[in-house]
Order: structure tokens, then C-alpha cells, then sequence
């Protein structure tokens, strides 16, 4: 069987247990154990197929067995493991998968021991400690770079064994969390570890693994904690459908959830996975619409401010006040202010700036992209030094900076290196002073949010893993977990930790605020059935609702906020849109004439009252509607096409005649000049309605559409007595016009 085989029928057997269809799932697997040649696996499916036949059996014979869950539970639980175990084997094979090429490689070579890495990176800790007891100087930078690199490869070593490990024992899983708990084994290779162990776990579920995750959960080293409750998160939202066939993993969240700190913490990471799917769109606003605004506002200052002007005798410190008026007629003052906004938020807005500079030689290596940074890396070593006397700028400006992730201040650096060192000085001045600012924005933060630094931590290696799942040159060989739903809710593990009314609300109100109208509708929805009952819920399922085009249920809801805020003028305006989409003029103008008592003389309420009596045939009413709206504001021209369409309803042809030569002398569409064509038909006026529809003609995109949209207002003309046996002669007319 080859690896699509495998892939095929790994899939259908996961389909068929999540619908628990056992029988069918026994078969598929049956094929698939086979091809393994592994007798003791097909020995073990047997045993647990004639298991389950016996448990069947009890349920028609009417006894009771108390243990009937447990051992359901275990048939189940032992069949995913076989389909991963199974699959996973033949795939080894042949596949191309990067995860089974590293298996494969470890065949033919003798990999090292957690204990083995362990000792070797003993070794180098205690060799550097004797390093840095040198003199500065060659010899010791030459000792310092040898010592990282063996370091480095350690570290690559540790990132594969963890990466490509077999499903864990009970001795492994106690050497697993011994490792992440000796003091002796640096942070930043538990660092790595944590995340090989992650992606093992989205590779394939394991229990034991998932409970060394959680143990790092509880870690007092905060990058260690952090990036142990994201990892587990998003392996909770992979395989939620197994979470109930592990109770001792259940046993040990419920003891996590108990801890303050980790609800916290999850529901941080929880607000911080959903924001992290507007980065594409933050991306896209960058690439296409702030920076070709800024090149093009550079070009349109340099024209008309004279720029050669600035340069004689004033301050050269002083700005020009015009500048800041070009910047904000030109709209690129809102974007900037709305791109700070979402930098200050955490939004990933460095997405799209560092994505092109992720084929240094260091990204080729797959541990890399989840190292932290770290200024004694191997390469950089001769950037971080002070030969230069940028030693404090850069600790500054790349270190400490909170808004880049690890992986862009790897990109960075990588890209220092490339410029000659004058030009480094010289940046790096700047970045000093820049870094010193954003440095105070985030202490103000902090002296705010104590948590801050926490969140930044868990911020960063969400983007580290954007960066990966999304730019990694072999990212197809890996699930995107970013493309995940973001039904947290609806997750037996997670939803129980962000279950209490508050959390809720908060990633409710985030979805919202980030038009994710469907994940908000929901937690909306359980905040109601929960027994929440505020007009402020009603209203925002309502708008979710809408947005999704349920416009029945968005009235529903909508009308249950007005019996809570019977005069709140937005609920009303609301109903009445609502009313009106659902083409039920009546009850719209109802709501619309409410909505004008609480806002007197309002344009857009008279307008659409008008619009409401034209729906119900009542033509008189809209126009004095349309006419009130030209007296509110007589420099508007937005009400002269409903009064000429108006007018020509009521067969006031001179009226709408003399409104459409003004709407006609401003910027006039295809309607029109269809409709000028119209009034001036019915007044008889044959060349003049020629003329108006060849233009209407010329302003469509085709004959066909125009004819469309003439046959749509036939019945208009016959009602107004135009001989509907001109049609044909007009149309034919204008084809020979169009020639």
C-alpha cells in the first residue's frame, strides 16, 4: 500500500469513529494493519473487534454492565492509536513528508539519548563559564563561537528527537518532565523542547505527551508556561473528538484550571489565536493601501510644497504645518494612527515586512524557527559584540522589543549583518531613540496591565508559529493549525476553562470587534441561554445575525432588545432596516416614523420613510417625504431622483422633467438617463427620449443589459399610456444608432 493509500485510509477510518460507526471502522483498519505485516497489531485489532461484539451483545440479552462506558471508551481510544501507529508505519516507507524523512534518516544512524543531550549541554555550560573567565580578545570570541555552534547542534538534535519520537511510555513521559524540571538544562533549549513536543502532538495525539505539556504548564519560568498553554490549546482544539477517551489527562486540566494564573493565561492566548487570523488582512491593508499612500504622498508633498523651500534659512528643526494637512486630506493620517493602534493592540502587523526575509541559511534548519532569540547564536556573535559600540543599541532596539517576534528579530539580524558596518552605526542610532520611545509606551502599559509582559511572551510565539506554518519552505508537509475554526466554545476540553461570564463576554466582544460574526454569534447566543439577558447581548446577536444574512433571526433579536430599550433610537432604525430588506414596507415605516420622533428632522429617516411610502404605492406621500428632504438641505442633490422618479410615478412628467436635467448636468448613471428617456416618451418628446437612451445605451456594458432594465419599466410606460407597439421600433432604432 503507498502512502496516498495510507493517508486515504487513515481519513476514512477517523471519519467513521468520530461518527462511531465501529463495525466499518474495524474493516478499513483490518486493510490497513494488514499491509504493515505487523502480527501483534492485527492480533490486538482481533481481540478488540471480538470485545466489542461481546459488549454489543449484553444490551439485546437485557444485562447491565456497569463497566459498559469504560471499556467502550477504551475500544475506542485503542483504535485511534492503532490507525496512527498503523499509518504512520507504512508511511515511513515511502512518503515524503519531512516528519517520516527524519524517521527514515534515523535508521541508518544512531541518534543520541535525552541523556546524551542532557550531558552535552552540561558540557557546554561549563565550558563557556570557563570561556568568559578569558581575556577579551580572539582567542576567546574564536572559543565563544566554537562553543555555540556545538550548542546550536545540540539543540537541533534535542528539536529532532522530541520531533520525530514514538509514541511516549510511562519511563518516557517521566524523563520528559524530568528534563523540562532540571535547573541545569537551559531555558532556551526547553524552550525547543517544548515545541518539538507540540509538534509531535499535532503529528499524532498522545496522552502520555499531552500530559508533559500540561506539567510545563505549571512551570515558574514564564517562556517555558507560556508557550506550554499555547502549544496545548491548539492540540486541544485539533482533537477535542478523543479528549473524553483520556479521563487522566481531563483529571489533570480540571487540577490546571483551579490555578488563577493558567485561566488567565488561556484565555489571553485564546483572544491572542483569534487575532492572529486578521494578519493576512493587516498584510494586505500594508502592501496595498498604507504604503502606496505614503510613496504616494512623498510624491505629492515633494510637488506641492515646494520642498527646495525648506531647505533656506528657517529652523531646520521646524516642520512645515502644511505637511500635516496634506498628510490628513490625503486619508493616510487615519491609516497610520489605525497601523499604531493595532501595534500597540499586539496585532501581528510585522507579518508582511519580514516574510521576504526568511531565506537566510538559519531558516533552512526546522528547529530555528522556534528558537528564541538569543544574542550568543553562533552568526550573530560579531553583531552583539562592542567592538562596534552597538552592543546596548541593538540589545535595545532588537532584544527588548516587545513587537517583533522571535523570528523577525532573527530576520532582522541576519540583515544587519548584510550592511557594511558604518551604515550599522548609524541605523542603529536610530533605533536607539526610537526603541527608548516604544520602551516607555510599554512600561505605561505595564504600570497598567501588570500581565503585559506575560501576554507579550505568548503574542510573540503565536507569530512565531504564523511565521512558520505559513513561510516554512516545506510548510505543506505540516496541517496549518491557523486554519483551525475558531469554535472555542464548542470544545468539551477548552470551553470550560473560559466558561465564566466575564471571559466569555471578553472573546464574545473580541470576535465582534474583529467581524468574526460567526464565532461571536455563538458564545452570544450561550451567554443567553446561560440566563445573561441584557439589551447589549440581544443587540449584538441581532447585528451578527444580519451580518450573516439570517435577517429573521436578526428581527427576532432586535425586537427582544427593544422590549429591554424601548427607546433606544439605533434598535429601532435597526428593525426598521430589517423590516425593509424583508420587504415588509409597512412595519418598516412604522419603525422608520418612531426613529424620526427620537431624531427630529434626521435626512437619512426622512429618506427612507419616502422610500417606504413608494413601496406601499402611496406616491403623494413619499414626494412630500422627498421635498422636506430638499428643504432640510437645499445644497443635497441626494433627494432629486427619488422626487423625479416620483413625479414620473405620478404622471407629473414637466416635474420630473425638470429634475432630470439637473441630475443629468451633475454625475449622471445609466438609470439616469433611461429614466430622462422615459419622462421624456411620455411627454411625447420621441427624439430627445432617443437620444437619452443611447447614452443610457453607451453608459451599460452591453445592448442586452439596457434592454433588461427597459423591459423592467415597460409596465410604468404602458400605465402612463406609451403604445407598447413603439418598443419594438425604438429598440431597433437605437441598434441601427449603435452601428
Amino acid at each position: 500500500m503507498d502512502y496516498k493509500n495510507a493517508l486515504t485510509y487513515k481519513k476514512e477510518v477517523f471519519e467513521k469513529l468520530s461518527k462511531r460507526q465501529l463495525k466499518d471502522a474495524f474493516e478499513l483498519l483490518t486493510k490497513l494493519v494488514v499491509n504493515t505485516q505487523d502480527w501483534h497489531a492485527s492480533e490486538k485489532l482481533s481481540e478488540l473487534e471480538t470485545n466489542y461484539k461481546y459488549m454489543l451483545h449484553y444490551p439485546f440479552e437485557d444485562t447491565v454492565d456497569p463497566q459498559k462506558d469504560t471499556i467502550y471508551n477504551t475500544i475506542l481510544r485503542t483504535l485511534y492509536e492503532l490507525t496512527d501507529d498503523a499509518s504512520d508505519e507504512l508511511l515511513t516507507i515511502d512518503s515524503s513528508n519531512i516528519f517520516y524523512e527524519r524517521l527514515r534518516i534515523n535508521t541508518v544512524r544512531t541518534p543520541l539519548t535525552l541523556s546524551e543531550i542532557k550531558k552535552q549541554l552540561k558540557d557546554v555550560t561549563e565550558s563557556w563559564a570557563l570561556a568568559d573567565l578569558l581575556e577579551a580578545g580572539d582567542i576567546k570570541q574564536a572559543k565563544l563561537r566554537e562553543l555555540s555552534v556545538k550548542r546550536e547542534r545540540t539543540g537541533s538534535e534535542l528539536f529532532n528527537y522530541m520531533f520525530i519520537s514514538a509514541r511516549a511510555s510511562e519511563q518516557d513521559e517521566a524523563e520528559y518532565i524530568s528534563f523540562l524540571n532540571q535547573e541545569e538544562v537551559p531555558v532556551r533549549e526547553k524552550l525547543l523542547f517544548i515545541s518539538a513536543l507540540t509538534l509531535n502532538l499535532f503529528h499524532r495525539f498522545d496522552g502520555r505527551k499531552l500530559c508533559v505539556l500540561m506539567n510545563a504548564c505549571q512551570s515558574e519560568e514564564n517562556s517555558i508556561r507560556l508557550r506550554a498553554i499555547v502549544g496545548l490549546i491548539i492540540v486541544l482544539q485539533m482533537y477535542d473528538v478523543r479528549w473524553q477517551l483520556y479521563p487522566e489527562c481531563q483529571f489533570k486540566l480540571d487540577a490546571l484550571a483551579e490555578d488563577e494564573t493558567f485561566r488567565r493565561s488561556v484565555l489571553a492566548v485564546v483572544k491572542q489565536l483569534i487575532r492572529s487570523r486578521e494578519t493576512e488582512e493587516i498584510s494586505r491593508k500594508l502592501t496595498e493601501e498604507i504604503i502606496p499612500e505614503m510613496m504616494k504622498f512623498n510624491s505629492l508633498a515633494g510637488k506641492k510644497l515646494n520642498m527646495q523651500d525648506l531647505m533656506g534659512e528657517t529652523d531646520f528643526a521646524d516642520k512645515n504645518p502644511d505637511w500635516q494637512k496634506e498628510l490628513e486630506n490625503s486619508g493616510l493620517a487615519n491609516k497610520l494612527q489605525e497601523y499604531s493602534s493595532l501595534q500597540m493592540e499586539g496585532a501581528d502587523v510585522f507579518h508582511s515586512t519580514f516574510s521576504s526575509l526568511k531565506n537566510f541559511p538559519f531558516f533552512g534548519e526546522l528547529s530555528n524557527w522556534f528558537l528564541p532569540f538569543d544574542a550568543q547564536y553562533s552568526e550573530l556573535q560579531p553583531l552583539f559584540s562592542d567592538k562596534e559600540g552597538l552592543n546596548a543599541l541593538l540589545q535595545t532596539a532588537v532584544l527588548n522589543s516587545s513587537h517583533m517576534c522571535n523570528s523577525d528579530k532573527y530576520s532582522f539580524a541576519f540583515s544587519l549583518m548584510q550592511i557594511p558596518s558604518s551604515q550599522r552605526q548609524m541605523m542603529a542610532g536610530r533605533f536607539g531613540e526610537e526603541s527608548d520611545q516604544l520602551k516607555e509606551m510599554q512600561k505605561e502599559a505595564e504600570s497598567l496591565n501588570s500581565k503585559v509582559g506575560e501576554e507579550i511572551i505568548s503574542n510573540q510565539y503565536i507569530q512565531d508559529l504564523y511565521r512558520f506554518f505559513k513561510l516554512y519552505p516545506y510548510k505543506n508537509n505540516f496541517f496549518d493549525i491557523f486554519k483551525l475554526r475558531l469554535n472555542f466554545y464548542d470544545k468539551k476540553s477548552i470551553s470550560p476553562l473560559i466558561s465564566d461570564h466575564n471571559s466569555m463576554l471578553q472573546i464574545a466582544n473580541y470576535c465582534f470587534d474583529k467581524n468574526f460574526f460567526s464565532e461571536a454569534l455563538g458564545i452570544y447566543q450561550k451567554l443567553i441561554d446561560n440566563g445573561a439577558f441584557e439589551s447589549d447581548l440581544w443587540q449584538k446577536l441581532g447585528y451578527c445575525k444580519q451580518m450573516l444574512d439570517d435577517l429573521k433571526g436578526a428581527l427576532d433579536a432586535f425586537l427582544q432588545a427593544e422590549l429591554l430599550s424601548p427607546d433606544n433610537s439605533w434598535i429601532i432604525k435597526r428593525i426598521a432596516q430589517v423590516y425593509k430588506s424583508l420587504k415588509d414596507p409597512q412595519r418598516a415605516l412604522e419603525y422608520y416614523q418612531r426613529a424620526a420622533q427620537l431624531n427630529p428632522n434626521n435626512l437619512n429617516l426622512e429618506l427612507n420613510i419616502g422610500h417606504c411610502y413608494l413601496d406601499l404605492g402611496e406616491y403623494d406621500k413619499a414626494l412630500n417625504c422627498y421635498f422636506k428632504i430638499e428643504v432640510l438641505d437645499s445644497k443635497s442633490s441626494k433627494s432629486w431622483r427619488p422626487i423625479a422618479w416620483t413625479a414620473f410615478l405620478l404622471r407629473k412628467f414637466e416635474l420630473a422633467q425638470q429634475y432630470y436635467q439637473q441630475i443629468l448636468a451633475d454625475k449622471p448613471n445609466v438609470h439616469d438617463f433611461l429614466n430622462a428617456g422615459h419622462v421624456e416618451l411620455c411627454l411625447n418628446h420621441k427624439k430627445t427620449a432617443l437620444d437619452f437612451y443611447l447614452k443610457a445605451v453607451r453608459k451599460s456594458s452591453d445592448f442586452n443589459q439596457f434592454v433588461a432594465l427597459f423591459e423592467e419599466d415597460a409596465k410604468e410606460l404602458i400605465a402612463a399610456g406609451v403604445d407598447t407597439s413603439f418598443f419594438p421600433f425604438l429598440l431597433d432604432e437605437l441598434r441601427y444608432k449603435l452601428d
